[in-house]
């Protein structure tokens, strides 16, 4: 996802001259922010309960998980649930997180957690509905994982980051888009990659999916997991796409082994021309090539590490146009699970 630098505003301290009549000096106390905590459970519990719709009461009880198991009362946390407070509160927000309309217009992700079988933790994702979204029918699946960023450092900033900055993009619009925390900034090994395999699970026990076309991409961080992720399970995916992948993490994931494995696959690059990963990107895209995948895009545009929007829309009109060629085994499917 669009990573965002952090900017320390240092402001400058007035100090009264000594000549200036010796009065007191101003008053210092500070005012205590206000604990957002109680007023959002309160919000999101009676949003909740209020809820006829079974998808949409979880999605509002995950939050209230998410943020009972992740909230380490640090001042990133104090911040998301501020801003989380704001969003579930005031109704006249544009494309409102308290109203189902914004979710069915893709302005707003879900949020769906689950604990892990793996450590026992909680984790989650964001699930951005397809448009026009009908429950009964099959829609293709999209991961695409973040960079490095500081905003998914922790859960609570990951957590609250769309509600501040709803989506606009047609990107991924034919199906549903998880977006998952993956522990964070762990590179997406270990149980970073267990929770991209988990918030899988999670989704296709809730919603109908094709399984003949889920996709696989990521931007820098989320270029080498697509990468990482995919030559170890290569008969998954419809395709992949890697925007900007940091794939020198690991040059040992870089080699003919690997583009054999990945043959198959459709892949899409896009970099920019200034960018100190187009080398490597280049690099995985050759040895594609030399395996003989006879699917392959490799784009370019003028500028360095930057997201840009129209890439990923790209991206996705290019990724969407391939099916899985692996086997449906008896029993492999999609279904809709009762909510209760």
């Amino acid at each position: 996802m669009r990573p965002r630098a952090l900017w320390v505003v240092l402001g400058t301290v007035c100090l009264a001259h000594a000549g200036c009549g010796g009065g007191s000096p101003a008053d210092t106390t500070q005012v205590e922010e206000p604990d957002y905590r109680a007023g959002l459970r309160s919000a999101l519990q009676t949003l909740s309960d209020q809820s006829g719709d079974a998808f949409f009461r979880r999605h509002f009880d995950s939050i209230l998980q998410v943020v009972e198991a992740g909230d380490h009362r640090s001042s990133a946390d104090d911040q998301g649930i501020r801003a989380l407070w704001v969003a579930f509160t005031d109704a006249s927000t544009p494309h409102s997180p308290r109203l189902r309309e914004s979710y069915l217009d893709r302005g707003r992700p879900l949020i769906v957690s689950w604990v892990s079988p793996t450590d026992g933790q909680v984790s989650f994702a964001w699930l951005t509905l397809p448009a026009h979204w009908d429950p009964a029918r099959e829609y293709p699946l999209y991961i695409q994982l973040h960079g490095l960023w500081d905003v998914a450092q922790d859960p609570i900033p990951y957590l609250a980051y769309p509600f501040s900055n709803p989506g606009t993009s047609y990107a991924f619009e034919d199906g549903y888009l998880i977006s998952p925390w993956g522990r964070g900034n762990l590179w997406y090994r270990g149980i970073a990659e267990t929770d991209i395999w988990e918030g899988m699970a999670t989704v296709k026990a809730l919603v109908r999916v094709n399984v003949d076309r889920p996709y696989l991409c990521g931007h820098s961080m989320g270029g080498y997991g697509a990468w990482h992720i995919a030559q170890r399970s290569a008969g998954v995916w419809a395709a992949l796409g890697i925007h900007a992948g940091a794939l020198a993490y690991d040059m040992s994931e870089l080699n003919e082994s690997a583009a054999t494995a990945l043959r198959d696959v459709p892949t899409y690059f896009v970099v920019g021309t200034s960018d100190g990963l187009l080398d490597v990107d280049q690099l995985a895209y050759t040895l594609l090539q030399n395996a003989g995948n006879p699917n392959l895009a490799f784009v370019t545009f003028p500028g360095g590490h930057d997201y840009r929007q129209s890439d990923v829309e790209a991206m996705y009109l290019w990724m969407r146009r391939f099916e899985s060629r692996a086997p449906r085994t008896a029993g492999q499917g999609s279904s809709l699970s009762e909510l209760q």
